[in-house]
């Protein structure tokens, strides 16, 4: 039975600089084994209603969302043994060809499902090469002279403080190129919610490239909008959403939430272990 909750301390959603921290508040369900299809007809059969659900509801995508959408693609690092895996955190980059690239540490969820996100924004040359090719050396160096850094606030000073990884221990683990169908849900027509089904496709960068062999993923990640208005944080009805939409999808496709990010799930799926 899961206890969703807003984040009780701090802002949602705060900035400084190329520093972003942000309380993620969100509930994922396994999708493995339903097809876009099936999962659009629960879609719109959940616009169409969602409303007499939670009163003042409302479901809205992007022009072309069901048919074009964006990839962004995730290296995560962690040490030789695996020690982040177990954990339920992680750090990784995450990059888009067109829009971005950044670091992350994400610790693992509280017993609210809500995960502390830290990260730092890159620009210039780096974001440019860090978009173009996000395993390559090049990019892997800015990452790993981003976490020997002491001078500024960064994912890996947090992974460190927080579990005792040394950061400058890390290497890169997973690939996961994850296309992502987003929605959003409104409440009284201010955004509340940005969800998502998360078609992933991960790979072990830990073999030599000649033996990798890429595995599916899939997952809808129902969570809030991460620029949410200080007034529509405070409103319950935005767990509610997320209560009637993780009970509506699980019922229709007999299927789960689950507590295991999309590292965990990736490892599962190539058969890697902690050591």
């Amino acid at each position: 039975m899961i206890d969703p909750r807003m984040p009780e301390s701090d802002a949602v959603y705060r900035r400084a600089g190329d520093f972003v921290v942000f309380q993620q508040l969100a509930v994922k369900i396994e999708m493995d084994e339903v097809d876009n299809e099936d999962y659009y007809r629960w879609l719109d059969d959940m616009t169409a209603t969602v409303g007499d659900l939670v009163p003042g509801a409302q479901i809205a995508e992007k022009e072309g969302a069901r048919h074009s959408p964006p990839l962004n693609t995730a290296i995560y690092y962690d040490t030789e043994d695996l020690r982040i895996l177990r954990t339920g955190a992680l750090l990784r980059t995450s990059c888009n060809k067109i829009t971005h690239a950044f670091c992350a540490f994400k610790a693992a969820q509280d017993e609210h499902n809500v995960r502390r996100d830290h990260r730092y924004v890159f620009d210039g040359e780096e974001k440019a090469t860090i978009q173009a090719a996000p395993d390559s050396p090049e990019a892997m160096a800015i990452v790993q002279r981003l976490l020997a850094r002491d001078d500024i606030d960064h994912p890996g000073l947090f992974l460190e403080r927080e579990y005792g990884i040394p950061r400058t221990e890390l290497l890169p683990t997973v690939r996961l190129d994850d296309y992502r169908y987003t929605f959003f849900v409104w409440l009284d027509e201010r955004d509340a919610l940005r969800c998502s089904i998360d078609r992933a496709f991960v790979s072990n960068l830990r073999l030599p490239p000649e033996e990798r062999v890429t595995r599916p993923v899939s997952e809808v990640e129902l969570a809030i909008y991460p620029r949410i208005s200080e007034e529509i944080a405070q409103d319950p009805r935005v767990v509610q959403l997320i209560k009637v939409l993780s009970s509506e999808l699980c019922e229709r496709f007999d299927t789960r939430i689950t507590s295991d990010i999309k590292y965990q799930r990736a490892a599962t799926a190539l058969g890697m272990r902690e050591s």
